[in-house]
């Protein structure tokens, strides 16, 4: 067995091409992360789609993208390989971006959504696969799973930077600007395809590594330990919607003004690559499941201590609110460093592709469900979404801590890693 790193060191890549690799993953990230905010705004300022109309056209795309491709993705990346897998990703929202040029309705819309929207789905179900063929060492892992969140968070800056500044010149260049985003993001993702596809022929699967004969998910249905994990994960991913969607109706509520909630927003942008290195530091050595329950602690406490803007005026609010950001923002830095090893332990080598989808549900049901959810809290009180969300936080550390206690020994046990039950980490 391959001896492990000092704590605080990653083991570089085993292959040559890692940084034709690491470039792929850049623009696939940041090009996905600029469409979340990008897109919205487009269609209404862009093409002149009323805004409901076009919300609600994304948000059908989206979820008949999850419910029809959710589960087959991670079928087909097991099946064809993480490289494959990741090249028809990125081939898929390289043809569909151009598309935004000729939207002129809300069919057209859900089409767009559809499409982007799959590609988004093949991507997150080969990427753990493309992460654990380039690393042998746990921590390298961490470092590539916590680059890769960095980059996603900034990726929604700079989609944020875009809209801003698309909407400031507008005045200057015309529809010039809402023209080029959209072709030069097609030509981000072709790219990237072109390094992955690339990277996929100097380094061709082996064969019996397929999930061909795994008998599909059940396999992963029947690992109660994964289901637990991704179960109480969904707590985390429905605070970082709430995070994104709902405070800034709460800020409002409170009667603060309009340039806190974008302020904060931006902290939390810039926070989150920030305290990456902080977060690996933090959990070198660390079981990984420990580290999840530490990090929805943080979560927890950062929005429950939304609760205490309540009467505050300005200055203290504003002082406060970045306490509070940059407390929420070092939970998410943990989080995105460590959750994706956790789901590559379970899948041990044999189901990536299979294992990683059903992890990435959580996230397009938070995305799905978590801003009606928050809609209703915020109708019974302006502090519920706070309070049910940091008590689900809270339960969702203890079942962290209950699968950590729990874990069956391993031959990783020592090194502190999570091992799943060998029949069960793979499917069959």
């Amino acid at each position: 067995m391959q001896q492990a790193n000092r704590p605080g060191t990653a083991e570089p890549p085993r292959r040559a091409g890692s940084r034709a690799f690491l470039t792929a993953m850049v623009v696939d990230t940041i090009g996905a992360g600029v469409w979340v905010t990008f897109s919205l705004l487009y269609f209404t300022e862009g093409r002149g789609i009323p805004l409901s109309a076009a919300g609600a056209a994304l948000s059908t795309g989206s979820v008949a993208a999850l419910v029809l491709g959710g589960l087959a993705a991670g079928s087909f990346a097991d099946r064809v390989g993480p490289y494959p897998a990741a090249v028809l990703s990125c081939a898929i929202r390289a043809l569909v971006f151009p598309a935004y040029l000729w939207a002129d309705g809300p069919a057209q819309v859900v089409a767009i959504a559809f499409g982007v929207s799959l590609g988004d789905r093949l991507y997150w179900a080969a990427h753990g696969g493309l992460v654990a063929g380039i690393t042998s060492d746990e921590q390298a892992r961490r470092r590539f799973f916590a680059l890769l969140n960095s980059l996603r968070t900034m990726g929604l800056g700079l989609g944020a930077l875009a809209v801003a500044v698309g909407a400031a010149l507008e005045r200057w260049f015309g529809p010039a600007f809402w023209t080029a985003i959209p072709l030069l993001n097609a030509a981000g993702f072709a790219f990237a395809g072109v390094l992955f596809w690339r990277l996929g022929t100097r380094f061709p699967r082996r064969r019996g590594t397929t999930a061909v004969e795994t008998g599909g998910y059940r396999g992963v249905f029947a690992n109660r330990r994964f289901l637990a994990f991704t179960g109480a994960t969904l707590a985390l991913t429905l605070a970082s919607v709430a995070f994104e969607s709902i405070l800034p109706i709460y800020l409002r509520w409170l009667g603060m003004p309009l340039w806190l909630p974008p302020v904060a927003y931006v902290l939390s942008c810039l926070a989150i690559p920030a305290f990456q290195p902080v977060a690996l530091r933090w959990g070198s050595g660390r079981a990984p499941m420990r580290l999840m329950a530490r990090s929805a602690v943080l979560i927890a406490a950062g929005l429950a201590g939304f609760l205490l803007l309540v009467g505050r005026d300005v200055p203290t609010a504003a002082l406060l609110m970045v306490v509070l950001v940059l407390v929420f923002s070092l939970g998410e830095a943990l989080f995105g460093a460590v959750a994706m090893v956790i789901v590559l332990d379970f899948a041990g080598g044999s189901a990536a592709g299979r294992y990683g989808a059903c992890y990435q549900l959580v996230w397009g049901v938070a995305g799905a469900v978590g801003p009606g959810l928050n809609t209703v809290l915020f109708a019974v009180s302006g502090t519920a979404p706070w309070l049910v969300l940091a008590v689900a936080l809270l339960a969702a550390a203890l079942v962290y801590r209950h699968l950590d206690r729990t874990a069956p020994p391993g031959p990783d046990r020592s090194r502190g890693r999570a091992v799943a039950h060998p029949r069960r980490a793979r499917a069959r």
